[in-house]
């Protein structure tokens, strides 16, 4: 039997890259300043609620405004896949039909997370670009989440940045 199951049955036992998952676990406050294509910014407020599921993932539930004043609703999952040796996951919501799939790596200090991914272009009808999202671990009851954006020559521009504040 391999060290990923459990003797109880299947089953995926947590490793030792599950436990910075639960850094992420709890009620939390949003703040998000989001560049636009012309350059103004927009502040958006909202709350996540993260649980673990299994001690494998950490799942969210979250709320926020988006350009246009409308509330998004979105849900993520994060946990480390024993199988491929990385960490993955996934983002959707209500405003798209895109399932964002993430790939991660985590610093050598435990406290920064890059995930990346492909989704559509913001700008061109049709086309797809790589996004990065990078969080950051501040301390125990604080985190932000930078967004960027893959240009045509290979730049990476940030577009947003999400406070959270635990409650």
């Amino acid at each position: 039997m391999s060290n990923e199951t459990s003797s109880e049955g299947m089953g995926t036992r947590p490793v030792a890259e599950h436990e910075w998952l639960k850094k992420l676990l709890g009620e939390w406050r949003t703040e998000a300043v989001m560049t636009m294509p012309d350059g103004s910014t927009m502040t958006s407020r909202g709350s996540e609620r993260v649980v673990s599921l299994g001690g494998l993932w950490a799942f969210t539930e979250g709320d926020g405004e988006v350009p246009g004043g409308q509330q998004m609703q979105y849900k993520t999952g994060l946990g480390y896949d024993v199988s491929f040796k990385e960490y993955r996951g996934f983002w959707i919501a209500d405003q798209s039909s895109h399932l964002w799939k993430y790939v991660g790596t985590l610093s050598e200090d435990g406290r920064t997370m890059t995930l990346d991914c492909e989704g559509p272009h913001m700008e061109k009808d049709g086309e797809t670009a790589n996004y990065r999202d990078v969080i950051e671990l501040i301390d125990e009851n604080t985190r932000t989440m930078t967004s960027y954006a893959q240009d045509d020559q290979g730049e990476w521009s940030a577009f947003m940045k999400v406070t959270y504040t635990r409650v």
